[in-house]
């Protein structure tokens, strides 16, 4: 397995999880997530179990070429950063902080929210190779 053909197998996934089967009372509510909300704790929760499911074809291949020690490994790898993403106080902070945007718009938020799931889906991918 090369990175780049788990990569490609990690991005199909993550659409799949992240766009396919979230659902809009996940994408509403998961905010602050890992806080002390209820509602967004149980959101957060449920959007990452489904995310996650959507990786386990990737993460039975990974396990078949690599052992199941490196599969269970990578889907923490791939489980772990999307949960701190989706909180989504490392977006904003990024956006104010480095962006230097305020008032950030949805659209923006949307495109920092991806670009650091694929970095880190990169990560994982480059372990799951290795």
């Amino acid at each position: 397995m090369s990175w780049s053909s788990a990569l490609l197998a990690f991005l199909v996934s993550h659409a799949g999880g992240d766009v396919l089967l979230q659902t809009d009372w996940q994408a509403q509510n998961k905010a602050e997530g890992l806080g002390d909300d209820k509602v967004a704790r149980r959101a957060l929760s449920r959007h990452l179990a489904t995310y996650t499911m959507a990786f386990l074809p990737a993460l039975l291949w990974i396990g078949k070429d690599r052992g199941g020690g490196r599969a269970v490994s990578v889907g923490g790898l791939v489980a772990v950063p999307h949960l701190i993403i989706d909180d989504g106080r490392l977006v904003r902070a990024w956006t104010r902080q480095v962006k230097h945007a305020s008032e950030p718009p949805a659209g923006l938020l949307i495109a920092v929210d991806q670009s650091f799931h694929v970095i880190s889906l990169l990560g994982a991918a480059l372990v799951a190779a290795r």
